[in-house]
């Protein structure tokens, strides 16, 4: 009796393995390329959703408190204009209008905008009085600009009307 070995492949050659991560290196190349872009939309719309909230949060304490309520970027605890991409403070303004003093009591703090992205507002504060509506002309709107150096993305407003409601929308301001 003639006993005969086969031989059995049992795993994968080297030029099988490396065509293989050959081409998930080129999937997961594709797939990072498409990722960068819908973090930065992540991003924006999660920051933009947080000033949102804080307006809304100012317009309702300001009418549950009886009391002027402030948004702002404090420097040296007063309201700049030109630090709206700083960290954000909503607090309870009973003095000074746009002056965070002894007497002021905070009630929500926004972490600062990502530092590629730009926020701006035309004011140094708003600044919402007992009945929500914005004190003076502090109605305006709020940019948001993921990326503004690059100018590669759209981005994201928030309109305050003059009664205090808010409106957010697409904006191509961002692309200038």
């Amino acid at each position: 009796m003639k006993v005969t070995y086969t031989k059995l492949n049992k795993g994968t050659s080297l030029i099988e393995t490396m065509m293989v991560l050959s081409i998930i290196a080129i999937i997961c190349h594709l797939a990072i390329f498409n990722y960068q872009p819908l973090l930065v939309e992540n991003r924006l719309d999660n920051h933009i959703a947080k000033i949102n909230r804080a307006v809304g949060l100012s317009r309702l304490n300001a009418v549950s408190y009886g009391s002027n309520v402030t948004l702002c970027a404090l420097k040296n605890n007063k309201c700049i204009a030109s630090h709206w991409h700083q960290q954000l403070t909503v607090f309870k303004d009973s003095n000074k209008v746009g002056v965070f003093d002894d007497d002021d009591v905070a009630l929500l703090y926004i972490d600062a905008v990502h530092q590629q992205d730009k926020l701006t507002y035309p004011r140094a504060f708003i600044t919402f009085r007992n009945d929500g509506t914005p004190m003076g002309f502090h109605n305006g709107t709020f940019v948001y600009c993921p990326e503004h150096e690059k100018a590669s993305h759209e981005g994201l407003a928030i309109s305050i009307s003059y009664t205090g409601r808010t409106k957010i929308k697409n904006t191509s301001r961002c692309l200038e």
